[in-house]
């Protein structure tokens, strides 16, 4: 790991606890400590930037599998947070209710050190990949909501215009934005407008428009316009991102149903990418807005 994770170790022995933690901070780790689940809960409620909690089973007052109760009850927005138990008596009951309770692992005591750095590293790479599955879902749901917003804009645009009474633009889960251009432009005034770009920034602020995901889509809609493939790799260079941004990115817009992707038929180790029809006709009347707007 780059950057090594914080962990809480949570123990009433004193002398346990400075070993494992003396252990976990030799080998990078950021440790917190905590004798008792108290204290444990007061530590977690002002340091959300914990990754991993290692707690015995057995202490004074709250025990550990109330306390993962409670972690689990107030900290459930922090999907990535992983449980270890340290235990000298185990019972079935107790390692179902703590393996009920999403704990990943179980050391036993006396406690190796080897066990506990492999166990704490497997928790981290697997607190990492939920974090990495919640944030790809958070922009997932971002990105929907701001081509929600630009559906709106386009209904009040076309709403303005002579002969068009208001219509509420769809939402985006039921059909990707049927918003249709309210009048034709030819391909070369189509594609003027794509080449000034900047003028977007007047009329919208969403982030969406700061955002690689836009600069993919209108880079696909040239194209479009000029009937050419665009290949995956070219679209990351045109995004001006690093390339797994770009492709974090190209994956929340086909969730979307803004683009779909193929493979070359003479070279199957390169795909191409297009907009679909609705992420089109949402391009398009968004053009057709931004000229109606520019000629006003």
């Amino acid at each position: 790991m780059a950057t090594k994770a914080t962990v809480l170790l949570i123990d009433d022995e004193e002398p346990l606890l400075e070993v494992l933690g003396a252990a976990l901070t030799d080998s990078g780790y950021f440790c917190l400590r905590a004798s008792n689940a108290a204290s444990a809960l007061r530590i977690l409620d002002r340091t959300p930037e914990i990754d991993v909690i290692v707690s015995d089973i057995r202490m004074p007052g709250m025990d550990g599998i109330e306390l993962l109760r409670n972690v689990r009850n107030r900290y459930g927005d922090r999907t990535w947070l992983q449980v270890i138990f340290i235990t000298g008596h185990a019972t079935l009951e107790k390692s179902i209710e703590a393996l009920r309770l999403n704990a990943v692992d179980f050391l036993y005591k006396p406690v190796r050190r080897q066990h506990l750095l492999e166990a704490v590293g497997r928790a981290c790479e697997k607190g990492a990949a939920q974090r990495h599955l919640s944030e790809g879902h958070e922009r997932l749901a971002r990105l929907i909501e701001e081509v929600q917003k630009l559906s709106d804009v386009l209904g009040s645009f076309n709403s303005s215009l002579p002969g068009h009474g208001k219509t509420p633009a769809a939402p985006v889960e039921d059909n990707l934005l049927e918003t249709r251009p309210t009048e034709e432009l030819d391909t070369q005034r189509l594609l003027e407008l794509l080449r000034t770009r900047d003028i977007k920034t007047r009329y919208f602020s969403d982030r969406l428009f700061a955002d690689p995901a836009w600069h993919m889509v209108l880079d696909l809609m040239e194209n479009h316009l000029l009937d050419r493939n665009v290949s995956v790799s070219s679209l990351y260079l045109a995004s001006g991102v690093a390339p797994a941004t770009a492709s974090r990115r190209l994956d929340e817009m086909e969730q979307a149903g803004l683009v779909g992707r193929w493979l070359d038929p003479t070279d199957k180790r390169r795909q191409f990418v297009r907009l679909t029809e609705n992420a089109i006709g949402l391009v398009n009347s968004y053009l057709v807005a931004l000229e109606q707007q520019l000629v006003r």
